[in-house]
């Protein structure tokens, strides 16, 4: 590992600036006495204890059952200065009496002069990992349970044209095997390659939706037995929330008897429909499962903290009422704004209890004919969502009355949506005001985010109120 002295300012500034990064891996710095000198969340989440519960403090007295097990390892770098490098263990997790696998690498940190004056640490929880790693595979097969139960043919493709999944309908149909057909070029599989004009076709087709087209035509393809049948073909973009194209979505229909075709497309869209419910219904049904992580691991942190894991449960549910609408629709476009707004306040609430009965808090919006787009959806939520939390938190003394008003409205063709309280205002030195908060930061990004502008209270004065203007359609 690169010279380096933990004890010096700059190092440690640079590390710090590292150790803040989110990661899945654990990270953590130990001095000569094996003390904690940094460590990232992950790992601090691992041990069971507080990021500050760990500075300071020895590996003994963090890990008291783990430590025999790690000392030696420890000593080695420390007194040899030999790296122990992917190494695993089985210890005991400390306040929960479970044991969990770790891979680790203990690294050592070499002063200037060439002694070993630290130990760098970077662990991966293996029984988090694997417990993930079912969880992910078990809604992976649900989802492929969906896919396989649809009449309708469909895929999913990289943006290069590679076929990554198909359900069983178009493989049954054509009388081949799904190892046939993926990783390969979707124009180079059975369906296709009968006709190099068809093939051309869907080339082109692909570059065309990989750059946020639609393709829709009627085509032939080679079934099974060499047969030919006739497809009502779709080619779609899927977007991740920040409007990236992640996937090409394909689906079909058998068209060849067009009578009879008419039944199929309806249940098609149907089906299509309740794919992409089930997909939202999913996402949401996930996002509500960290949240209630989130709330039960803040009935055992410090105050501090707990306040923290609340803001962030509030983020996550804000996001997951946008699935939640979506899978309520049968329009995946769009949201309504006004409906939208209501449930969030009601989610915010009901998330602060005795609170809301000396604060109210009120939405006037309409609650049709003021439509965002779903990659703003998000972003708005979590905007207003920032901004009603602030109040809460900053806007009223103890125990004082007060109120909080959004409002949503079109003005001059533009949506805007303003949040209103009736506190003490903004004072000068806010970390609201100097960027110093998540908070604050969060709510520039996500603005900058879907090119809206956010009108800020002036401070020193009674009562705030910030004016989100979204872009003009």
């Amino acid at each position: 590992m690169a010279t380096a002295d933990p004890g010096s300012t700059f190092w440690r500034a640079a590390m710090q600036t590292m150790f803040l990064a989110d990661s899945p891996v654990g990270k953590a710095v130990l001095d000569r006495d094996l003390r904690y000198v940094l460590i990232n969340e992950t790992l601090a989440s691992f041990n069971g204890r507080s990021i500050e519960d760990h500075i300071g403090h020895t590996v003994e007295e963090v890990l008291p059952e783990a430590f025999p097990s790690l000392k030696p390892l420890l000593d080695q770098v420390i007194l040899e200065g030999r790296p122990a490098g992917n190494f695993r263990i089985t210890v005991v997790m400390p306040g929960e009496g479970q044991t969990a696998e770790w891979e680790a690498t203990y690294l050592p940190i070499r002063a200037p002069g060439g002694e070993v004056s630290g130990v760098y640490v970077q662990a991966v929880n293996l029984t988090a990992k694997l417990l993930a790693e079912r969880a992910l595979a078990d809604s992976e097969k649900q989802l492929r349970r969906v896919l396989d139960s649809l009449f309708a043919f469909v895929g999913v493709m990289s943006p290069d044209g590679t076929l990554l999944q198909a359900n069983r309908a178009p493989l049954d149909a054509a009388g081949i095997d799904a190892n046939d057909v993926i990783g390969k070029p979707f124009w180079d599989t059975y369906w296709w390659s009968y006709s190099e004009k068809v093939q051309d076709w869907l080339r082109a087709a692909c570059q065309r939706v990989a750059a946020g087209e639609i393709v829709r035509e009627d085509v032939v393809v080679r079934m099974a037995g060499d047969s030919r049948m006739a497809l009502d073909f779709m080619l779609v973009p899927m977007r991740d929330d920040d409007g990236v194209i992640t996937h090409l979505i394909p689906s079909a229909i058998d068209i060849s008897d067009r009578q009879a075709a008419q039944l199929r497309i309806e249940s098609a869209l149907r089906e299509r429909t309740v794919l992409l419910q089930e997909v939202h219904h999913r996402v949401k049904n996930n996002l509500q499962i960290i949240a209630s992580l989130l709330r039960l691991q803040s009935r055992a942190a410090a105050p501090e903290v707990a306040l923290a894991l609340q803001d962030s449960e509030n983020r996550v549910m804000a996001m997951a009422l946008t699935h939640q609408l979506l899978y309520e629709r049968t329009d995946f476009s769009a949201l309504e704004l006004g409906p939208y707004l209501k449930r969030l306040a009601a989610s915010l609430r009901d998330g602060h209890g005795e609170l809301m009965n000396r604060i109210q808090l009120r939405v006037d919006a309409p609650d049709d004919g003021m439509q965002i787009e779903l990659t703003q959806a998000v972003p708005v939520a979590l905007v207003v969502n920032e901004l009603i939390t602030n109040a809460l938190k900053h806007a009223f003394a103890p125990h004082q009355a007060g109120s909080i008003e959004v409002t949503a409205l079109h003005l001059e063709g533009q949506i805007t949506v303003s949040v209103r309280d009736d506190g003490c205002g903004l004072p000068a030195d806010s970390p609201l005001s100097n960027g110093c908060s998540l908070g604050f930061s969060l709510v520039t990004l996500l603005t900058q985010q879907i090119n809206a502008a956010l009108l800020w209270p002036e401070p020193g004065r009674p009562g705030a109120l910030f004016v989100l203007k979204l872009p003009k359609g």
